[in-house]
C-alpha cells in the first residue's frame, strides 16, 4: 500500500505545557497517508527554522543557540552521536552542508569525517541553504540580504586553483545575488536537471524573487502583501507558495500572465514586478495557529502542509486553495516539515542503495588539507566507507534480466542461474569456431539447445515489443507535434490580435488629440479675427478690410506649409 510521510522538527525552547504528550520530543516522523499515525520520536533536540536535514539513514538537527548538531539513526530509532562545532549552525542542506553564524559554509562528509570550511563570505549569519538537483550548486542566503552560489565540486576537490592578487579565493562562491534589500528567510530550487533551472528567494523585504542561480540573472520580481517567512515550490515548477505570520498561506502562479514562451523567461515580463493580491490568501481556521514557521507539498503536488507556532501541522487543498484538517499538534513550533519519498511504490531501477550506517565525525586534519599534498592527489589516509545493500523490489523478469544481472549476482548466495546459462552459450560460441583452433566445448549439446532456443525466443519478443513501442512513440510524437504547433499558432494569433487591437487604440487617440488641436486653432483664429475688427473700428478703419486681408494671410500660410510637407514626403 502506497503511504506518505513527513518529518517534522520543533522548538522545545520554549515553554513546555505541563499536560504536554511530547515533552522532550523535538523530531516527529508521522504518516499522514493513508491515515494519521506517528511512527517514532526522537528526543532531547531543539531545532530552529531551516536547522533539519534528512538522509536515507539518519536525522541531522542543528540544536538551536548552540553550537552542536544532533545525528540520529532512522534504522535504529536512537541518538547516534552530538557532534561539536566552533561556532553555531544557523542552517544545514542535505546531511552534510552547513551553515554558520559567522557567514560561512563547512562541507562535512559524513562517511569518511573530512571537512571543508569556505570563506567567510556572507557579513551575517547563514539562515537560508539549499543544494540544486545536480548536486553541483549550493545557495546560501543570509541575513546580510545578499545570496551565494557555490560549486559544490570546486569545494571538495582535492585541488585548489592558485590564489593571488587578482585570482578568486579558493572556496569562494562563483555568484553572488543581491536584488534584496532585507534579509533572506528562505530560498527553493527548481526540480529540472538540465541546462535551465530557476531559484525562488523571499526576503523580509516583502518581495519574492525568481531568478536563474547559474547565471545571477533575475527573472520575475513579485510584491508580496507581507514578509513571507518560509516558501515551497511546486513539484513541477508550476507555483511557489508562500506562509506568512498571520499563520496565512498564498499560491503565486507563474503561468498566470498571458505569454507565448514561458512567463520566466519572458523579456516583456521581467521588467514589471508583479503583485499578488493580499485577498488571495489562505486563511486559517483560526488566528490562533500562529505564524507559518515551514512549508512541504505532497508527493503529487495537490495537499500543502504548514508547521505553526501553536504546535499544529495544518493540510491545505490546493485545488480548492483552502484549509482542508489539522493533522498534528506538537504543542511547540513546528519549525521544520521535510517530506520523505513515497512508501510502498516498486522501483525496478533501483536494485541497490547506498547506506552509510556510522557516522564519521567531522575533524580537521592537515593531513587530508590541500596544502599538504600535491595538486589533484588524494590522500593516503582518506577512506571512504559505504554498504550497498539490495532493496525491496520485485523479482525480475525476463526483459529486466539484463539490468537486473548485477543487483542479482551481487546479493545472491550462490552462482545465478542466469550467469551459468550465459556462461554455457559463450562456450557453445566458441564450438563453432573449433576447427580453427579455438577450444571447442564440452557441454552437454541438450543444455546448448536449451540455452539457445531461450535467448532466440527473447531476442525475439524484445524486438516486437521495440517494434511496437517505436510506432507507439512516432504517433504520440505526431500528435504532440501537431498540438504544440496549434497552441503556438493560437498564440501568436492572438498576440497578433493584441497588437493590432493596440494599433487601432493609438490611431483613435490620434485622431482624437488632432480633432482637439485643430478646435483649438479655429478658437484662436476666431479670438484674433474678433481681437483685430475691434482694433481696426476704434482707429476708425473698417474691421471687414482687415478681416479680409487676414484671411488671405491665413491661406497663403496654409497654401506654403502645405508645399513644404508635399516637398518633404
Amino acid at each position: 500500500m502506497l503511504s506518505e510521510s513527513f518529518i517534522a522538527s520543533t522548538l522545545t525552547s520554549v515553554k513546555t505545557p505541563t499536560a504536554a504528550t511530547l515533552r522532550d520530543v523535538g523530531i516527529c516522523v508521522q504518516e499522514w497517508q493513508p491515515t494519521v499515525n506517528l511512527r517514532s520520536t526522537f528526543k532531547k533536540s531543539s531545532t530552529a527554522a531551516n536547522c533539519l536535514a534528512v538522509s536515507q539513514s539518519h536525522v541531522f538537527a542543528a540544536q538551536s543557540e548552540k553550537a552542536i548538531v544532533h545525528v540520529y539513526s532512522r534504522e535504529k530509532g536512537n541518538q547516534e552521536a552530538i557532534v561539536p562545532f566552533p561556532e553555531r549552525i544557523r542552517s544545514i542542506a542535505i546531511a552534510g552542508v552547513l551553515g554558520t553564524e559567522g557567514g560561512r559554509l563547512i562541507l562535512w562528509e559524513t562517511c569518511t569525517g573530512r571537512q571543508v570550511a569556505t570563506t567567510a563570505s556572507h557579513l551575517q549569519p547563514v539562515t537560508s541553504l539549499v543544494i540544486d538537483p545536480t548536486s553541483n550548486f549550493i545557495l546560501s542566503g543570509s541575513s546580510d540580504a545578499s545570496i551565494h552560489v557555490w560549486s559544490l565540486v570546486d569545494i571538495l576537490s582535492f585541488t585548489k586553483p592558485p590564489s593571488g592578487r587578482d585570482r578568486q579565493q579558493p572556496n569562494s562562491p562563483i555568484h553572488t545575488f543581491s536584488n534584496h534589500r532585507a534579509a533572506i528567510t528562505s530560498i527553493a530550487v527548481g526540480h529540472s536537471s538540465g541546462q535551465y533551472n530557476v531559484a525562488v528567494s523571499t526576503s523580509k523585504d516583502n518581495t519574492a524573487i525568481a531568478w536563474d542561480y547559474r547565471t545571477g540573472r533575475l527573472l520575475r520580481t513579485f510584491l508580496l502583501p507581507s514578509s513571507a517567512s518560509c516558501l515551497a515550490l511546486d513539484p513541477v515548477d508550476r507555483a511557489f507558495y508562500v506562509g506568512y505570520e498571520d499563520g496565512s498561506v498564498q499560491s503565486v502562479d507563474f503561468y498566470k500572465n498571458q505569454s507565448i514562451q514561458h512567463p520566466l523567461h519572458d523579456p516583456s515580463l521581467q521588467s514589471t514586478p508583479a503583485q499578488p493580491s493580499a485577498e488571495d490568501r489562505w486563511l486559517p481556521p483560526s488566528p490562533d495557529v500562529g505564524a507559518v514557521h515551514s512549508l512541504s507539498l505532497s508527493y503529487d503536488g495537490m495537499t500543502l502542509l504548514s508547521g505553526h507556532q501553536n504546535g499544529k501541522v495544518l493540510s491545505w487543498n490546493v485545488g480548492r486553495r483552502k484549509y482542508a484538517s489539522t493533522l498534528a499538534d506538537y504543542t511547540h513550533p513546528v519549525t521544520n516539515l521535510i517530506m520523505l519519498p513515497l512508501g510502498g511504490l516498486a522501483s525496478p531501477a533501483l536494485e541497490l542503495k547506498r547506506v552509510a550506517h556510522t557516522i564519521v565525525k567531522p575533524r580537521y586534519d592537515h593531513a587530508l588539507s590541500e596544502s599538504s599534498n600535491a595538486a589533484g592527489t588524494v590522500p593516503s589516509e582518506y577512506t571512504f566507507s559505504t554498504h550497498l545493500l539490495a532493496s525491496n523490489t520485485p523479482k525480475p523478469t525476463a526483459k529486466s534480466h539484463s539490468s537486473n544481472q548485477f543487483s542479482e549476482a551481487l546479493t545472491h548466495t550462490f552462482f545465478p542461474e542466469s550467469l551459468m546459462e550465459e556462461g554455457l552459450a559463450e562456450l557453445a560460441s566458441f564450438k563453432s569456431a573449433g576447427t580453427n583452433g579455438v577450444l571447442v566445448s564440452s557441454a552437454p549439446q541438450s543444455v546448448v539447445d536449451r540455452v539457445t532456443t531461450v535467448d532466440n525466443s527473447q531476442v525475439t519478443s524484445l524486438e516486437e515489443e521495440i517494434a511496437t513501442l517505436k510506432k507507439k512513440l512516432a504517433t504520440n510524437e505526431t500528435a504532440r507535434q501537431v498540438s504544440t504547433d496549434e497552441v503556438t499558432k493560437l498564440r501568436s494569433d492572438l498576440v497578433n490580435m493584441r497588437d493590432y487591437i493596440n494599433e487601432l487604440h493609438q490611431k483613435q487617440e490620434q485622431t482624437q488629440r488632432e480633432k482637439v488641436l485643430r478646435q483649438a486653432r479655429k478658437e484662436e483664429r476666431e479670438a484674433r479675427r474678433r481681437e483685430a475688427w475691434l482694433a481696426a473700428e476704434k482707429k476708425g478703419k473698417k474691421g471687414d478690410a482687415v478681416l479680409r486681408r487676414m484671411e488671405a494671410e491665413e491661406s497663403a500660410q496654409t497654401s506654403d506649409s502645405d508645399d513644404q510637407s508635399s516637398d518633404e514626403q
